[in-house]
């Protein structure tokens, strides 16, 4: 197995982002789940970190694993 594959089975920040990248581009309906501010919010996490979680706060690793869990479930 790479060794970047099991470092992504270390980091759930990773998941986070995969996720949020599939609704991006895939699950659109999932979005409607999202209030347009939350939208907003995630484009802006994901376009921030360009794909790597070191570009990113905490603060804003936490509230993208929130957005992306209410996207996918409706539930906050």
């Amino acid at each position: 197995m790479p060794v970047y594959l099991s470092l992504a089975k270390r980091v759930p920040w990773v998941k986070g982002w995969a996720t949020a990248l599939w609704l991006a581009k895939k699950g659109k309906d999932r979005l409607d789940n999202l209030t347009e501010a939350e939208r907003k919010e995630l484009k802006r996490i994901v376009g921030a970190s360009k794909g790597k979680p070191g570009n990113v706060s905490k603060h804003d690793r936490t509230r993208l694993k929130n957005i992306v869990k209410k996207a996918a479930t409706g539930k906050s």
